[in-house]
């Protein structure tokens, strides 16, 4: 079981991925939902801010790697230019990680990680998408049509995925890193 547990985790992120596409085509077909509004969900990196926060010890990097690997698998799939999520996902996971330093690993806490997590992927993938001139949306336009929509929507996932992954990713952590055979 030990060595399945990094396997495990790469096989839920990348069903996660390919839920994501899945979930976002589903998303524009809403009828209550305005049309101009653009939700991107974030189920990779909700996940491995889980793993960053739940499984990681100080000497394993499972979530970053994934971050670099899946970000852009990501890529490749949804969107039209390679290195974007590979780079936004990386540094959130980066900086979540080192957040975590300071803070202890409870709901509320999990909770601030996913909101700055998809924040700063978000705000990220925005910007690098306005210097390379791949869009011309405005700053008020993104903020209110497409930030703050994303966020909620990957907040309520966030809840989601924290009752679903919190308790096997901290049984993993202590078989993987604690458990003595």
């Amino acid at each position: 079981m030990i060595r399945l547990i990094p396997f495990l985790l790469a096989f839920l992120s990348l069903f996660l991925v390919m839920i994501e596409g899945s979930i976002s085509q589903m998303m524009a077909r809403i009828p209550f939902l305005p049309n101009d509004w653009f939700i991107v969900s974030h189920f990779l990196l909700l996940f491995l801010i889980y793993v960053t926060i739940f499984f990681e010890q100080k000497n394993t990097y499972y979530a970053f790697s994934f971050a670099i690997v899946l970000g852009a698998t990501v890529d490749i799939l949804y969107t039209s230019l390679i290195g974007v999520y590979l780079f936004v996902y990386a540094t959130a996971i980066y900086l979540v990680r080192n957040m975590m330093k300071w803070l202890h690993a409870n709901f509320f806490v999990a909770m601030l990680m996913v909101i700055l997590g998809v924040l700063i992927a978000d705000i990220f993938a925005y910007f690098l998408y306005s210097i390379i001139q791949i869009h011309d949306m405005s700053w008020s336009v993104y903020l209110s049509y497409r930030l703050l929509p994303t966020l909620v929507w990957n907040f309520i996932f966030g809840i989601l995925f924290y009752l679903l992954f919190k308790k096997m990713l901290e049984k993993w952590a202590y078989i993987k890193f604690e458990r003595k055979e």
